[in-house]
């Protein structure tokens, strides 16, 4: 939920400009708030899913869980936005989409293609989703390997995912030669497709999540405090101050911001961070993957409805903000209760598994009836 609020807040600020006040706007694109966000996404993906612990489940079954998972607010979103922009026509923030990109994008293939008409194709912010998919699947393949890791060398292994991460944007600059791209200045397009959108390259990231997870698992992480994470995340950015600028449009900050996964989850396992199990909780925390889908057509809607150069004073453009935060998270829950969940419980589950869930809800229903 709390990343998906920063993610929000990113997309809200520096896309939208809604503040007449550049200064607020620009806090959506600064570092570290806009690449630690997407780095932690990508982190914490890969912790969630080794802490469900995959080696257990077939890979056929592994996949069917995430497919059923990713699709079902996918598609519904893919469909809204291209039906919308047939209607109304181009928006401030969503273009039209040829049909090739729009077909990558519905098989959220479209990172895999070093173009932006198809990475920033129909909802563009979905370009994170067709990376994250790849490593979805292919963790069941992965992970047979790491649990081969001796519990003493998960370190060794997680300080070398972060040198991977650190040097890789160095690399890209140095064998890339292009001009500069108007969307990402001073980068070019192909310094900010390898360092930031290529999912190979984001897949250290990932794998900074699976090994944090691991270490976990096996009881070889060591208790670190919370002030330590936000006193080396700001360290990391003074750090990043004085590097290229393409290290700003990379994974450079998953080196510092990956160890609050650990430590939340510490806390959470301790009982510590009890308000993170309660029932709103889970419910806002399930319907944050819809909601997070929903923002970038929503936020191009307001910014169309309002006008696409009306500006506001601070505290109007914050209860707008905030208004839509409120409005998106809605849309999310709606989406997750009526298209995601039913498709999830019918194709997301074998059919013996379909089966227990059914005897479990008939034994509830009958001592229900018997207390009554």
């Amino acid at each position: 939920m709390i990343l998906f609020v920063l993610a929000f807040s990113t997309h809200a600020l520096g896309a939208g400009q809604f503040f007449k006040n550049p200064s607020i706007n620009g806090v959506g694109t600064a570092v570290p708030s806009a690449i630690s966000t997407l780095s932690l996404f990508f982190v914490l993906s890969g912790f969630v899913l080794t802490w469900q612990e995959p080696w257990k489940s077939t890979l056929g079954s592994f996949a069917r869980k995430r497919l059923a998972k990713i699709f079902p607010s996918h598609i519904a979103i893919w469909a809204f936005t291209l039906a919308m922009i047939a209607v109304v026509g181009p928006m401030t923030l969503i273009g039209q989409t040829p049909l090739g990109p729009a077909l990558a994008n519905l098989f959220l293939v479209q990172a895999w293609i070093p173009d932006p008409t198809y990475v920033f194709s129909v909802y563009g912010i979905n370009w994170s989703v067709s990376a994250d998919i790849v490593f979805y699947i292919s963790l069941p393949l992965l992970i047979h390997p790491i649990l081969r890791i001796p519990t003493r060398h998960l370190w060794y292994w997680l300080v070398g995912l972060m040198a991977v991460i650190a040097v890789l944007p160095g690399v890209v600059m140095a064998a890339v030669d292009a001009p500069v791209w108007w969307m990402w200045a001073p980068l070019s397009f192909p310094e900010a497709y390898l360092s930031f959108f290529f999912p190979l390259s984001r897949l250290p990231e990932f794998l900074l999540g699976v090994i944090l997870a691991r270490m976990l698992q096996t009881g070889s992480w060591p208790r670190f405090r919370l002030w330590w994470a936000v006193a080396g995340t700001a360290a990391l950015w003074l750090v990043m101050t004085w590097l290229p600028p393409i290290y700003k449009s990379s994974g450079f900050m998953a080196i510092a911001v990956c160890f609050f996964v650990p430590i939340v989850a510490m806390r959470d396992i301790e009982g510590r961070s009890r308000w993170l199990n309660r029932k709103p909780m889970v419910v806002l925390g399930d319907a944050t993957y819809a909601a997070y889908l929903t923002q970038w057509p929503l936020l191009a809607i307001a910014r169309d409805a309002i006008g696409p150069t009306v500006r506001f004073d601070t505290w109007a453009g914050v209860l707008l903000v905030l208004g839509l935060l409120v409005l998106n998270m809605l849309i999310g829950l709606v989406l997750y209760r009526f298209v995601e969940r039913p498709v999830l419980r019918r194709f997301g589950r074998t059919r013996s598994e379909r089966e227990r869930a059914r005897l479990r809800e008939a034994a509830v229903s009958e001592r229900a009836q018997t207390v009554g």
